[in-house]
């Protein structure tokens, strides 16, 4: 991935345990989120838990984009994708349609622990995932390298 960008994946997500967002089964299934996308040891990849409740703030959100400046947003589940985005739209219509925020494109999805109730799901979470994927790529490869 091309260096001059500091984080190429921020994900943003609703977890229990700010400190510790890989705790229990939905942290689990996070962490093997991200190795099937070989990006669980990448230095790129920044998480930025939210936790559940009132205590989200969104300025806080908006300032760690800001400094992490990132190619792409995964935003995981409806109230990190809401809190990202600045809006109230149900999930299946932000999932719909391209979204972005301050010019960085925003990818929502399924959060982990919905995916832990609601394993039909899995299939379209797999396919954000590849399209995350693919826009980090897009953004983080220089054009001329590919000629290379």
């Amino acid at each position: 991935l091309h260096q001059s960008l500091q984080a190429p994946l921020v994900q943003v997500v609703e977890c229990a345990q700010e400190d510790d967002p890989f705790a229990g089964e939905t942290g689990r299934l996070l962490d093997n989120m991200l190795r099937a996308l070989r990006l669980h040891q990448h230095p790129g990849v920044f998480i930025a838990p939210l936790l559940r409740g009132p205590a989200a703030a969104p300025a806080a959100l908006a300032d760690a984009l800001h400094a992490a400046r990132p190619a792409v947003v995964l935003a995981l589940g409806l109230p990190a994708a809401r809190m990202v985005l600045g809006c109230s739209e149900p999930l299946g219509r932000l999932r719909a349609s391209p979204q972005s925020v301050e010019g960085i494109p925003v990818v929502p999805t399924y959060a982990p622990s919905y995916l832990l109730r609601a394993p039909q799901a899995k299939a379209a979470a797999w396919a954000d995932l590849c399209r995350a994927q693919a826009l980090v790529t897009a953004r983080c490869i220089p054009p001329n390298s590919a000629a290379q």
